[in-house]
């Protein structure tokens, strides 16, 4: 059986396969289909074709299936489908289809505020497809895979129609704690607020107006995640639109886009500052975990950053899909005489086969790595950790990374010697790849490899010195 990993979320299910593992394309060329429905009279439409045309058919649109998953009747009687549950299984047929030859087993991270009866649905409709069901873990813990000693792990997420922050207590084993949810803060709430403020300003500066038509307005919410995502390092946008022979323009500014967003900013900083209090204290350190889909919110994560003894983590996308694919690789088969199993908490402690398989080739008779070099220091290695990041580290305990960039953890990673092996440990959520990959969990070093951390650019290369006290 080759394993499959879905991440489930109505904002775009992710699905990911493959070695080595990658996020598989599942609509359309795209590796996110989102959770629309739009019944035509001859077929129900699904997915990205219908997202592309919900402001065409804005009576006719159905986007709540996935957040409402159930069998009652929809209020609104078509031909094709009779509830909710149908229409999620229409779409999960889609994206089934564009993923079946990469895999016949799947693993399914889903949202927190899932219960039983929801669980119980998918599963039905996994069987209805003959798509074997490994288990189902919650996103959240299908999604971290790092430890954060000393710190509250707090997990956020924003879906279509709702948004979560989840407590994961660090023990020997990560827990699903506690969460909380709102359907008043949305990603369809603004990106509803944030359109209509870009058709202002079209209105203000160029007296057109792209909500008037259908067409320009469908346009502006297809073209707004991609603007959203160049804000995020830009601090403005052109604009444009072609309607007949005419082209409009406006710059958007992020100062503006944040300002809309400013209010829903300030109730998920009260979330966040609510479970810390509740299970710490209110000076606890707390590390954030964002998902894609609510680190791409412009001036959201600034907004974090004034909490007080805070970091801030963005996951790569499809982080769920991709957590939960490692998890059932991991994990011994979960099926059992009483259905198929729910992870609610899994071990921090994952086997080692990159460590195991590297035991059969030691250096001896070669000169092996003494110290790592990080710009003109040199830090010895020995057979306590040494840890690499962003912390102030004294003497001899750790490397001090001296950048400004995002990409680097305050621990974000370790190397030290054990037995024959130089063996580094990844934990960041940002990874740490030698030789151009990324290392999974541990990895043996070589002499002359070179440690990348993260996106920052920041390099560390493995040197031998003649005396190994010299530094």
């Amino acid at each position: 059986m080759t394993l499959l990993g879905l991440e489930l979320s109505d904002a775009g299910v992710m699905v990911a396969g493959g070695e080595p593992s990658r996020l598989l394309t599942v609509d359309d060329q795209k590796i996110e289909s989102p959770g629309y429905a739009i019944p035509e009279k001859k077929r129900l439409l699904v997915g990205r074709a219908a997202k592309d045309k919900a402001h065409l058919f804005p009576l006719q649109v159905i986007n709540r299936f996935w957040d409402q998953l159930d069998t009652e009747p929809l209020e609104q009687k078509n031909r094709h489908v009779q509830n909710h549950a149908e229409i999620a299984c229409a779409h999960l047929s889609l994206i089934w289809e564009n993923v079946k030859l990469h895999g016949d087993e799947m693993i399914i991270a889903v949202p927190d505020y899932y219960g039983r009866e929801q669980l119980g649905l998918i599963l039905g409709m996994a069987q209805e497809m003959s798509i074997p069901v490994k288990g189902f873990v919650s996103l959240p813990i299908a999604a971290s895979f790092n430890p954060y000693p000393n710190a509250m792990l707090l997990h956020l997420d924003i879906h279509l129609h709702r948004f979560e922050i989840v407590y994961l207590h660090q023990g020997d084993h990560l827990t699903r704690e506690n969460s909380a949810a709102s359907p008043d803060i949305s990603l369809d709430l603004l990106y509803r607020r944030w359109v209509e403020f870009i058709a202002e300003e079209f209105v203000y500066t160029t007296r057109f107006d792209p909500l008037h038509q259908a067409l320009t307005e469908q346009e502006l919410y297809n073209r707004l995640p991609a603007a959203l995502e160049i804000l995020k390092s830009h601090s403005s946008f052109i604009f444009e639109i072609s309607h007949g022979k005419q082209s409009y323009r406006i710059t958007l500014l992020k100062d503006m886009l944040e300002q809309k967003g400013a209010a829903v900013y300030e109730e998920i900083c009260r979330f966040v500052e609510e479970i810390r209090n509740e299970h710490g204290e209110s000076d606890s350190s707390i590390v954030l975990q964002l998902t894609h889909r609510i680190a791409r919110l412009p001036g959201l994560r600034d907004k974090l950053s004034g909490i007080g003894n805070c970091e801030i983590m963005e996951l790569e996308p499809g982080a769920g899909a991709l957590g939960a694919l490692r998890l059932g690789r991991q994990l011994p088969d979960p099926h059992s005489k009483n259905g198929v199993s729910f992870f609610t908490s899994r071990p921090w402690q994952q086997p080692e086969p990159q460590l195991a398989r590297a035991v059969s080739r030691k250096t001896s008779g070669k000169m092996r790595a003494t110290h790592l070099l990080y710009r003109d220091a040199a830090y010895p290695i020995s057979d306590k950790p040494l840890t690499i990041g962003r912390d102030d580290y004294p003497d001899g305990k750790g490397i001090s990374i001296r950048t400004q960039a995002s990409g680097v953890s305050k621990k974000h990673c370790t190397v030290q010697r054990n037995a024959d092996m130089i063996v580094l440990t990844d934990c960041s959520l940002q990874g740490t790849f030698v030789g151009g990959q990324r290392v999974d969990g541990n990895f043996v070093l070589e002499l002359g490899q070179i440690i990348r951390l993260g996106t920052s650019g920041e390099t560390i290369r493995l040197i031998a010195c003649m005396n190994t006290d010299e530094t």
